[in-house]
């Protein structure tokens, strides 16, 4: 057996306690990193959300793509319509 001093057990204990602190440490930064990343994504998505309000909409979909596409067909539909009727009218006419 060896003859070990109490000073000497007190060293190696406190220099296990500060391995331990410093991985608690580590480890606590990594957990406050990643949490203040989630808080920025939060921060960003309340802006967007604030910017949206602002708008005059009952969802958060902007339809307004959707209906100029919706007017863009109606509009072509008209337009052909309105051709076929002049062609239709002028081949009466031709045949009378």
């Amino acid at each position: 057996r060896f003859l070990v001093c109490p000073s000497d057990v007190d060293m190696e204990v406190s220099l296990l306690k500060a391995k331990i602190c410093n991985a608690l440490d580590a480890v606590g930064d990594d957990i406050k990193s990643v949490i203040g990343k989630r808080d920025m994504e939060v921060v960003h998505l309340m802006k967007e959300g604030l910017a949206m309000a602002g708008l005059k909409r009952l969802t958060m979909y902007s339809h307004e793509e959707n209906e100029r596409a919706k007017f863009a067909v109606v509009s072509a539909a008209v337009r052909r319509l309105t051709a076929f009727k002049d062609c239709w009218v002028d081949s009466k006419l031709f045949k009378s």
